[in-house]
């Protein structure tokens, strides 16, 4: 087979790897970017990490099955890669809602177009700051810079450590769901100190009807923490999704 023929198919390999983590990386795999956006870079990132590589050529397999199958890992890889880090980043998003559940602010909860889950305001405020947090700490350097570490580790067309990289997006997973909380406990610690507080003066004083000012203590001492927290639930959420990446 022509060495012409074999360093396409190498190039094919590190761009599915590329289109992968395109399509699933923290920013570029929101819906309000174009996907025409999205193949443009993935083709620009693959010729750069491929001529980095000193441009492998890989034979192709004889086999239809074993075409398929590499091409699926090729790209499984770099969707995995992708998710570890957009789930812990997506922890600000199920944090800020949860303290909107808590403080009495999740009513109004509409469609976010950039992720099509459900949003409320504050939610849709700390994840526009995460993101803008994490492109500050270089997140999108951060995805690049595994793209290439990735391609000297796993050679395309090479043996893929699938399980590892899955593992690792596994446990980026639960590490989410527990950042999510430790997010939102400010917040839900506020809240539930503010209707402690107010079942304690109902009862030193039963005549009191405090149960009119239920609402208004919730959003003031929640409000008061969210605003208190926010900057270190912004910072922590991103600096987890841009560490998120295999190394």
């Amino acid at each position: 087979m022509s060495p012409q023929i074999a360093t396409a198919y190498g190039f094919a390999l590190v761009l599915l790897r590329t289109a992968g983590l395109c399509s699933t990386a923290p920013i570029l795999a929101a819906r309000v970017v174009p996907a025409r956006l999205r193949l443009a870079l993935s083709l620009v990132l693959a010729f750069a990490v491929h001529a980095a590589a000193g441009s492998p050529a890989v034979e192709p397999p004889d086999s239809l099955f074993l075409l398929a199958a590499t091409a699926a890992g090729e790209t499984a890889m770099g969707a995995l890669a992708g998710l570890a880090a957009r789930w812990v980043l997506e922890a600000a998003l199920a944090a800020g809602s949860v303290a909107s559940l808590a403080t009495g602010m999740g009513f109004g909860a509409l469609v976010d177009p950039s992720t099509g889950a459900e949003a409320t305001g504050p939610s849709e405020l700390i994840f526009a700051a995460a993101q803008a947090t994490a492109v500050a700490l270089g997140i999108h350097r951060e995805a690049v810079a595994w793209l290439a570490r990735s391609t000297r580790a796993w050679p395309p067309g090479g043996a893929l450590d699938l399980p590892t990289v899955a593992t690792h997006a596994v446990g980026q997973a639960t590490l989410s769901i527990a950042l999510a909380v430790r997010l939102a406990f400010p917040v839900l610690a506020a809240v539930i100190v503010g209707h402690g507080a107010m079942a304690l003066t109902s009862r030193m004083a039963p005549q009191l009807n405090l149960s009119n000012v239920g609402f208004s203590v919730a959003v003031l001492a929640g409000g008061l923490a969210f605003y208190l927290a926010a900057p270190a639930v912004v910072e922590l959420a991103a600096g987890a999704a841009v560490a998120a990446f295999p190394r």
